[in-house]
């Protein structure tokens, strides 16, 4: 199976080719557009009067969303303030969200990889948001036996009609993703796909520390509030559920969080890719057993007999008799 990336490697293989080249005395002249999943376009570019500085500008669907639960901009300047040569540009590029002002003088490989992982940090600041509030609930006097659940639920729009949904509990984290079919064959390939990850976590001794992941036709009841809410009309009978439930042991430190993050992020174009290569797979197959059936065909067929009598005979074997 592929395991997507977190870092946009467009992004680092054109910082790397520009830090090449500034160190050859030969600045690039940048102007380049590159497109990651789920809507989000990055723009790499010089400033107009200095080659060595480079602008690099995000725009995402899921901006607004989480623009609106929080101070996602402090929480971005506070992961680039001590990340050497990038800093927080001075005004964002027209048309972009959020833009990063890069000294290539300056930068070295660790700002570069911070630099291609900058989605990522914009899709985690909900994520960071339930974590915080999941340790406020868990050090309140709860009685024993008793869970906690916060009153908020926080909502990624990261798709047209496709949402990510974070919810904290006094002993969990619970992340729902609204997904949509769009063909009846999607429908039935992800519920066997999703049940594998059920019945791996079973069999395997060595991945029961993973979530545990639950496939809902209707809206868990942690969103179904939230959820009603949302514009799906029309799309109920396509509409499926995803749960994901993270325990403290899978985001204790912030490495555990990052890769926690980064991997739910990308969960949805996991998901969805590998539901195309089956059916690809099974298509080709399709079309092996198809050809080999054609050459059975063309093997039977019997070959055009010739008017004269005597070159109908044949052997026991097929061949015709030459006299």
């Amino acid at each position: 199976m592929l395991h997507l990336q977190p870092a946009n490697l467009l992004i680092q293989k054109t910082l790397f080719e520009a830090l090449d080249a500034n160190a050859k005395g030969t600045p690039l002249t940048l102007d380049r557009i590159i497109s990651d999943f789920d809507y989000t376009t990055f723009h790499v570019s010089n400033t107009p009067d200095n080659k060595s500085i480079l602008l690099l500008s995000v725009r995402t669907k899921a901006w607004q969303s989480i623009l609106q639960g929080g101070d996602l901009l402090t929480f971005l300047q506070g992961k680039y303030a001590n990340t050497q040569g990038v800093s927080v540009a001075n005004a964002v590029e027209p048309g972009f969200d959020y833009t990063l002002q890069i000294d290539i003088g300056s930068l070295n490989e660790e700002a570069i990889k911070r630099c291609s992982i900058l989605k990522t940090l914009v899709l985690s600041f909900p994520f960071h948001q339930a974590f915080e509030e999941f340790h406020q609930l868990n050090n309140q006097p709860i009685p024993e036996g008793s869970v906690v659940e916060s009153q908020n639920v926080h909502v990624i729009k990261y798709r047209d009609d496709e949402n990510i949904f974070v919810k904290a509990a006094s002993d969990r984290v619970t992340v729902i993703f609204e997904t949509i079919f769009q063909d009846e064959t999607d429908k039935i390939l992800g519920k066997v796909f999703l049940q594998e990850f059920v019945d791996a976590r079973k069999r395997n001794r060595g991945i029961q520390s993973a979530p545990q992941v639950l496939f809902s036709h209707e809206p868990p009841l942690e969103i179904q509030s939230v959820a009603q809410n949302q514009n799906t009309q029309g799309k109920h009978d396509s509409r499926r559920f995803i749960t994901f439930v993270l325990f403290p042991r899978h985001f204790q430190t912030e490495e555990l969080q990052f890769t926690s993050v980064s991997q739910l992020t990308l969960f949805r174009n996991y998901f969805h890719y590998h539901i195309k290569c089956s059916k690809a797979y099974m298509h080709s197959r399709m079309r092996y057993r198809v050809d080999t059936f054609v050459k059975v065909l063309n093997r039977a067929k019997v070959d055009e007999e010739d008017d004269n009598e005597d070159s109908n005979r044949r052997t026991i074997t097929g061949r015709k008799m030459v006299y």
